[in-house]
Formats: C-alpha cells, structure tokens, sequence
C-alpha cells in the first residue's frame, strides 16, 4: 500500500511550523520537528522539504542554536500551574521575538543590497518612491 502524498506547503502551515519552532524544547533534530508536524497535521513530509522554505530554515537554526546555548537553570519548576503556564508562554514570546528579529535583520540585509544595487544602476529614491499607477476599474480590455 502506497502512502499517499502530503499537501502542498501552504501559508498556514508555514506558520505552523514556525509556532511549533517557537514552543520547542529540548533535543531539535529535523526528523524530530517532522515527527511533530506528522502528529498535528496528519501528514509526513520529507526531510527536504522545510529547508526549502528560507523562513523555515532560518527559524529552524536559530531554535536549534537558543536550544543549544540554553543553560538549564539548577532550581525545580514552580508548583504552581499557572505560573508554568505563563512561564512557558513568556518562553514561547521570547522564541518568537528572536526568530523575528533574526528575519527582520534578513530583510533590511536585503533592502541595503537592493538600495546599493539600485544606485549603481542610476535608480534615484524619487524613483523609488512614486506612488504605483490606479489600475483602470472602469474598462475591460477588449470589451466594447
């Protein structure tokens, strides 16, 4: 019996795996995050596909390195739900914060080569920054 094959990577899903980069803890492995991916969407998928995907790669390895960095405090964990419930939801934002300061210096690394790219090639920032033309709502192409 053949498997049958895995949806196409959606937005959705994307993020969905940014989220489950995000709450990680512990040992980070590829085959460990598809492990986990399989569980809460029902559908494996290979090795190569999420490294195929910059912001998934990205986030994957910097979780990997906070993970690897990560000194593990010597004090139990408090006794309290809610507190460990917060605790790890404050972890959760701190991951999140990370991974998205990390695409945001990604982009701006991007916008800097696209600026210097543009000057070289006689591009000024009037250019740059004229408004986009209306599209015509009015008429259809070739309707009379």
């Amino acid at each position: 019996m053949t498997r049958s094959r895995a949806p196409d990577i959606t937005d959705e899903l994307v993020q969905q795996v940014l989220d489950t980069l995000d709450s990680w803890k512990g040992k980070l492995t590829w085959a460990l995050l598809l492990d986990a991916i399989e569980e809460s969407t029902g559908h494996r998928y290979s090795r190569y596909t999420f490294p195929g995907y910059p912001q998934i790669a990205n986030a994957f390895d910097l979780r990997k390195e906070s993970t690897r960095s990560t000194v593990r405090p010597s004090r139990g964990e408090p006794s309290d739900e809610r507190v460990r419930a917060a605790l790890a939801q404050a972890a959760r934002y701190d991951a999140k914060a990370q991974r998205l300061q990390a695409e945001n210096d990604l982009l701006l690394e991007q916008f800097v080569t696209w600026a210097s790219n543009a000057e070289r090639k006689g591009v000024t920032i009037d250019m740059l920054n004229a408004p986009l033309p209306k599209p015509s709502r009015d008429q259809s192409k070739g309707v009379k």
